[in-house]
């Protein structure tokens, strides 16, 4: 078998390739002997299983339930085995039935919680981590809840990108539509009563009868070419390796740049609360909240503090060096430092990210809807306008 990984070395680097193990455990075994703490493990899958493979999966409502109720069952008294017995149980989904047997059996066997949820591969490092801690002091119960906040967090967030922009994607979907509808049967109608004889036709209704030939002519290779490009970049850029990339070219642009930072940054702090709420280590939990942002630009540039600080530099001073983030974040995380009450800091700067994120959308989609219905009524404007030219003149244009 053949692992996809992403890890940490001891200063913060990150390290990426392909590792061949006969299981996963096997795979996080070698992995940790080279003194590397694991971000990701992902098997890679035969192409055989690709096409069917989401059905399989487990998502992350079904985690967030999954944990919520984990939490309900330990918080009411009831152990750790019998509760993860009565959820498989009821499990309807096979997926969660097999991953709750899983990690049922290796708990009966002696194994600990966090290593059995580990080795299903449905956990990440990063929840692994808080189940990791809290099992050591004794209260798996807080473990669940800290994780099913994070998870709900997770979840929220993007239900309000989805949400965000449902509006101004129909807009653009309901735009090209029409577009292709009068480009496609409108246009080409109408003017077929005019027979080969288009060169008396006046310049506007020129310029759309050749626009519309151009576009019967060439929209099944405009198609079939668009089709071509997304196969090839998915062959060649699986998984979701592309979108970190344009994120980290779309970073410096005005407007966007500041909108995708205020993204990052408000889940990077979101993670650290979740982490040190949890209990684990500082630097530990730093590691892991970078390696979740998606931005390479950021990502980079954050990597090398987790070394600067284990080398004795102060926490604020090594976030006052990068240049991506804005003042008012290493002037509270100093607060937090010197009152040893970081946790609450970075869940205020969490607080304070996510609120200008917000506001920075809402005030995207003010702009950008008003635009593309601009846009849309300008073009349906000049069709419909030239298509009234062309019938007023009529006369003057030899049949």
């Amino acid at each position: 078998m053949e692992f996809a990984y992403s890890t940490l070395d001891s200063a913060g680097q990150e390290n990426r390739g392909i590792l061949s193990a006969g299981d996963r455990m096997e795979a996080l075994a070698k992995l940790r002997a080279r003194g590397l703490t694991v971000t990701s493990l992902v098997e890679k899958r035969k192409k055989s299983e690709f096409r069917f493979a989401w059905r399989k999966g487990i998502s992350l409502q079904d985690l967030y339930s999954l944990s919520r109720e984990v939490s309900t069952l330990l918080r009411s008294g009831m152990r750790i085995d019998r509760s993860l017995e009565l959820l498989r149980n009821g499990a309807k989904k096979q997926a969660i039935r097999d991953v709750l047997t899983a990690v049922l059996n290796d708990v009966k066997a002696g194994g600990d919680v966090a290593a059995a949820f580990e080795k299903t591969g449905s956990f990440s490092p990063f929840l692994v981590s808080m189940i990791q801690v809290n099992e050591a002091a004794g209260n798996l119960q807080a473990a669940f809840e800290n994780i099913a906040q994070y998870l709900k967090f997770q979840i929220s967030f993007r239900a309000e990108i989805r949400n965000a922009m449902t509006y101004p994607l129909f807009l653009i979907c309901a735009s090209i539509l029409t577009f292709l509808a009068i480009f496609q049967f409108v246009v080409p109608r109408f003017f077929s009563i005019f027979g080969t004889n288009t060169t008396s036709l006046p310049l506007p209704a020129l310029v759309l009868y050749t626009l519309s030939e151009w576009f019967n002519f060439t929209s099944l290779a405009i198609f079939m070419g668009a089709g071509g490009v997304l196969w090839l970049a998915r062959k060649l850029y699986p998984g979701r390796v592309r979108l970190p990339n344009l994120s980290s070219r779309l970073i410096s642009l005005p407007g966007v740049g500041k909108l995708i930072l205020n993204l990052e940054i408000s889940r990077f702090c979101y993670s650290m609360y979740s982490m040190l709420l949890s209990g684990v280590e500082f630097l530990r939990a730093l590691r892991l909240s970078i390696s979740l942002i998606q931005n390479a630009t950021l990502r980079n540039a954050l990597t090398p503090i987790v070394g600067q600080i284990r080398e004795g530099r102060k926490i604020a001073d090594v976030f006052a060096e990068i240049s991506l983030l804005p003042d008012i974040m290493p002037n509270m995380i100093r607060v937090g430092e010197e009152s040893s009450n970081l946790k609450e800091i970075f869940f205020e700067l969490y607080t304070m990210f996510d609120e200008r994120f917000k506001n920075s959308i809402k005030r995207l989609l003010t702009l950008v809807e008003p635009v593309i219905i601009v846009v849309m009524g300008v073009v349906v404007g000049f069709i419909v306008i030239t298509l009234i030219m062309t019938v007023m003149s009529v006369s003057s244009i030899k049949l």
